[in-house]
């Protein structure tokens, strides 16, 4: 199986809303767009605050990842 047969054979397997995601963010790539770049003009503290509002935003009751998650085997092939 290619790269394009499996990324249509996991995107099947997804809901529509996740779909649609998918679609956003491959147009994303089309179109060129990227994550913008930090501001050089804020402070460290700025920038610390501006991340703490950005992880504030998110919800905190998501589970924690399980210890295997964050052991540098799954992580890197050696």
């Amino acid at each position: 199986m290619n790269i394009e047969q499996a990324i249509i054979s996991a995107l099947r397997k997804l809901p529509q809303q996740k779909k649609q995601e998918v679609l956003k963010f491959t147009e994303s790539f089309i179109n060129g767009h990227s994550l913008p770049s930090p501001d050089p003009n804020l402070t460290p503290n700025q920038r610390a605050e501006k991340w703490r509002k950005f992880v504030d935003s998110h919800s905190s009751d998501n589970p924690s990842l399980p210890e295997s998650a964050l052991h540098r085997d799954t992580m890197y092939e050696d």
